[in-house]
């Protein structure tokens, strides 16, 4: 890919964005039965690419660990599984963010049930560097009944979607650099992560700018649409329902905790260490915000849930390498941890 030396708001040249290896981060949660498609997918879109593919485990149960390996051999992916017991993919973000990431100069992030289009590394990588400013680049749907109306509000409302999107180097560096992380159990952590990016990091004194993630709806990626006589699909799609109200509540909880008002201070250093805590102490100084049972059912069912949760231990939150495949690079561990194979 052809592009001219330029310096992004990270420090890193956008031409080196192509010199350097891609890292793709993988996410899964019992996705035993997509990672094939999944791998399949990745080896035609990193076809002639150096890149590096992590796989974060959290909370699988379904075989996963065996399988990845063995299908990223076979499909000649290189790169490196992890398993954190606690499932969770906002701490698997934290994780592959401070301690699991390699070196790259592009970090392309991947939900285990999407299969992205062959091109769609290319057009993400070729958007920045063709666009200095913007720190993050998008994909969108191209199959499903929503996809349409997910595709055109993106465009109009420029974010972050977990099924596909990218990240410059030199931005997941100050990212790291600043302490920031996302609360655990925040099922929104992809919207809040756009968010660090749309506020450069500074949400009390930065202002929301669209510009700094750019939304390619030429890259895109498709979903394995869910049968709705199967019943291991009825379960997904009621979680999703559940958790889609949970994410409701979190919206009114991050906007009470960043923006500066009668709540404190504000800024992303305001974020609590847990998403539960997060949105129980916005309840409790708010209390007219609860929802509904009759007008959000899913919102009140996932509020009554995270009232009888546990906070995981420490140690579930810990990633494990399950498995090296070829000729992987280091692992860029926080200063502060090292993660032990």
């Amino acid at each position: 890919m052809d592009t001219v030396p330029q310096r992004d708001r990270g420090g890193v040249a956008t031409a080196e964005q192509d010199l350097a290896p891609w890292s793709i981060a993988v996410f899964a949660r019992n996705e035993a039965s997509s990672l094939g498609r999944c791998f399949e997918a990745l080896a035609a879109a990193t076809a002639g690419l150096r890149a590096e593919v992590s796989v974060v485990l959290n909370g699988t149960t379904d075989g996963s660990d065996s399988a990845a390996p063995a299908l990223m051999q076979a499909l000649g992916l290189q790169g490196r599984v992890w398993s954190i017991p606690h499932a969770d993919k906002s701490n698997a973000i934290n994780q592959y963010l401070r301690r699991l990431r390699p070196p790259a100069g592009l970090h392309v992030f991947v939900d285990a049930y999407a299969a992205v289009a062959p091109d769609a590394l290319r057009r993400l990588a070729a958007r920045l560097a063709a666009e200095p400013l913007a720190m993050a680049a998008a994909a969108v749907p191209s199959a499903g009944r929503s996809a349409a109306a997910l595709k055109a509000d993106m465009l109009r409302y420029p974010g972050l979607h977990g099924s596909l999107f990218a990240l410059r180097d030199g931005f997941v560096q100050r990212l790291v650099a600043s302490g920031l992380r996302l609360p655990v159990g925040l099922y929104r952590g992809d919207g809040l992560l756009g968010s660090f990016v749309m506020h450069d990091l500074d949400a009390a004194g930065s202002p929301w700018r669209s510009p700094l993630v750019a939304v390619v709806p030429e890259a895109t990626w498709t979903l394995r649409p869910l049968r709705p006589w199967h019943p291991a699909d009825l379960r997904r799609h009621w979680r999703r329902l559940v958790q889609q109200g949970r994410g409701r509540l979190e919206r009114g909880a991050i906007r009470h905790t960043i923006y500066p008002g009668p709540g404190g201070p504000g800024g992303f250093a305001a974020l609590p260490e847990n998403a539960d805590r997060m949105i129980l102490d916005w309840l409790s100084s708010t209390p007219d915000a609860a929802p509904d049972p009759r007008r959000d059912p899913f919102a009140a069912l996932a509020l009554r849930r995270l009232r009888r949760a546990v906070p995981p231990a420490p140690a579930a939150l810990e990633p494990r390498l399950v498995a090296t495949v070829g000729q992987a690079g280091a692992p860029v561990p926080d200063a502060a941890t090292a993660v032990r194979p």
